[in-house]
Formats: structure tokens, sequence, C-alpha cells
């Protein structure tokens, strides 16, 4: 039993020695499938996969399973076990917010804020060569950053606003901007967007100079609404009159004049161009019911419908869109499925409540 001990000890002590003689360059290797994020931004097509993927942001388009119209007194949401009743049965909580779309929830939207800063800082050191991408992912960038401010400020009035990308260790503690600060930054982004993306060749459903232009217009336009002028405000509302911080929800003073002034400037610099681009732009004007809802749907299929009474030039009155391949299984393939009647074997989930 004592040689056999001894044996068993002089093998342990030759193993140990040869596991600690090893190479152990086997085990420092690259996943196969991942890319060392300093690597991206030395390669164009990497950069521009980066950024394509920060739209990812624009979700379903509205067209989730769980829809808006189920949080009113339009439709009533089938489906039971969903967030969405969360909300509607009035059980949320800081800890349990039930169903938030993630076009504008406030995390998925700080989410992708953070890659467009990620984006606008390493571009502008990229090593790849192709000057005119880089001008153009730099635009894509600034106009996402736009949009996804935009979509916060329509939401929840003013928000932090971060330009920065934080570390692990780096204090996260940002006060929050007033809403003027948040309205001039994303008109400040639309423009940088708008200036970079001037004669870009880009496809569908990316980010344009037009779109840029009209997302300034939007923000100029709610901006100058009577919601968001504070004294017009508080004398129609006693929740705004009553709230401690106004300069989060408006604009404390300024010229109402020059607000609307830029607004409609906005708007005429981007009809003007657009129109001058061969988009159609007669397509929402007044007309009679039935031209009405002809143009609604020519406009919603996008001139990509085979039903040959819609207006299949549709599609060029499309300033920035949301697009849908058959190659990719999204929720907003599924409506019909989600939403059609029970008894052509859909799920009907969400139900009108009456004709609408």
């Amino acid at each position: 039993m004592k040689l056999n001990f001894k044996n068993i000890i002089v093998i342990a002590a030759l193993l140990t020695g040869g596991l600690s003689s090893c190479d152990t360059d086997f085990l420092d290797v690259t996943p196969p499938s991942e890319i060392a994020s300093e690597q991206v931004w030395t390669d164009g097509a990497l950069s521009e996969a980066f950024v394509t993927g920060i739209y990812s942001g624009l979700q379903q388009g509205g067209f989730s399973e769980q829809m808006l119209a189920s949080l009113s007194d339009e439709a009533v949401f089938t489906h039971t076990g969903r967030n969405i009743n969360t909300v509607n049965e009035g059980s949320l909580s800081p800890s349990n917010l039930g169903w938030v779309d993630d076009t504008y929830g406030w995390s998925p939207m700080y989410q992708r804020i953070r890659a467009t800063n990620i984006a606008i800082q390493n571009l502008k050191t990229a090593t790849f060569t192709d000057e005119t991408l880089k001008s153009r992912l730099m635009g894509e960038a600034y106009f996402l950053r736009a949009y996804y401010y935009h979509q916060l400020v329509r939401y929840y009035g003013s928000v932090p606003l971060i330009t920065k990308v934080y570390d692990l260790n780096e204090d996260y503690a940002v006060a929050r901007n007033t809403f003027e600060e948040c309205v001039s930054f994303i008109v400040t982004n639309a423009d940088s967007a708008a200036m970079l993306l001037e004669g870009k060749t880009l496809v569908k459903g990316r980010a344009t100079k037009e779109a840029a232009l009209a997302l300034k217009s939007r923000i100029l336009l709610y901006a100058a609404s009577d919601l968001h002028d504070i004294p017009t405000a508080k004398a129609k509302s006693s929740v705004i009159a009553a709230y401690a911080k106004p300069e989060f929800l408006g604009y404390l003073s300024g010229d109402r004049k020059a607000r609307w002034k830029a607004a409609q400037t906005a708007a005429k610099t981007v009809l003007d161009l657009t129109a001058s681009r061969g988009y159609k732009l007669n397509l929402t004007a007044p007309v009679s019911a039935a031209e009405g809802k002809l143009n609604y749907i020519s406009i919603s299929m996008g001139g990509g419908s085979a039903d040959k009474t819609l207006d299949a030039s549709a599609g060029s009155e499309i300033i920035f869109g949301r697009y849908f391949t058959p190659s990719l299984s999204e929720g907003a393939r599924q409506t019909g499925l989600n939403n059609g009647p029970n008894g052509y074997h859909n799920w009907a989930g969400n139900t009108p409540i009456g004709l609408l």
C-alpha cells in the first residue's frame, strides 16, 4: 500500500508539471462569430453593419401583436397573459411597467442612443479609406440620434441629453435637460444629418437629407404648439400650472410667433426639396371620402400592391419608411393573422369595440 501511494504521488507530480509547462495560447481564441470592437472601425462594411443595426429601434412601426388601439377605447386585446393587460387593469408600477412598445420605451431608446454615440465617436477616427461611406454613416448616426431623442421628448417631455459613451465605472447620474435644450439638440443633429447625407445614394429605409429635414420640421411644429408654451398651457391645465418643473415640459418664455415661423420655414424647406426631387405630395390633399380611402391605402401599401385600383406611384410620397421583407419573420408580417377574425383561422387579437 505504501508503494502504491508513492506511485500515485509521482504520477500526480508528473501530470502537474506537464500541465504547467503546456502552451496555453489555445485558451486565448477569438470567437469566430464575434469581432473585436476596435476592428469594426477599420473596415467600411463592418462599420456600415454597426450603423445598420441601430435602425432596429424602429421596431414594427406600430404593427406589434399588442397595439396602442387596445390601450384606448378603440379596441380590446383578447389574448390573455400579455403585459398590455397590466396597463389596462391599472396595476403597473415602477418595477412592472407592463407593455411599452420598444419604439418609445425609455430603456430601448437609450440603448440605441448609446449606439449612435459609439458610431459618431468612432467614425471620426475610423481608418477605412472610403470617405463617402464614412460621411454617410455619420449622417445616418446623427439622424438616428435625433430621431430617438425626438421619440423620448414626444412621450416624456425633456430628458437627459447623453452625447458620450460611458464606461462601466463612471457616474451615470445625469441631470435632466430643459425642453428647450432638447428641441435645440434634436434640430442641430437633424441639420448635421442633412448636411452629411446631401448627395448620397441610399437604399430604401435608410435616412436621407429629406428625412432629416422632415424630422426637424416635425419637432419644431410640436415645440411651437400650445402644449409646449407654458404660459398658455398653465392657463388651460391645472395639472401643468401646479407642476414644479415646467421647464421640462415646454418654453417658459420667448417669442411664440418666432417658434411658429421656424416651424413654417422648416416645413417649407422640406416640401420644396421633396417636390424638386420627384416625391409625390398630393395624396393627402383634401378629396372625397372615397378618394381619401383609396389614397390612404395607396400610401400604406407604398406602391407595392398588385391591386390595380391603387396608386402605384404612392411609394414616392414616403420620405422615410420602415420596410419589411418576406425573408425576415417579423411581427408586422403577421398583422392579418394577429387581428383577423377567428372564423377565418386568425387570432382576433386587437378587436375593435365598435365601428371606427
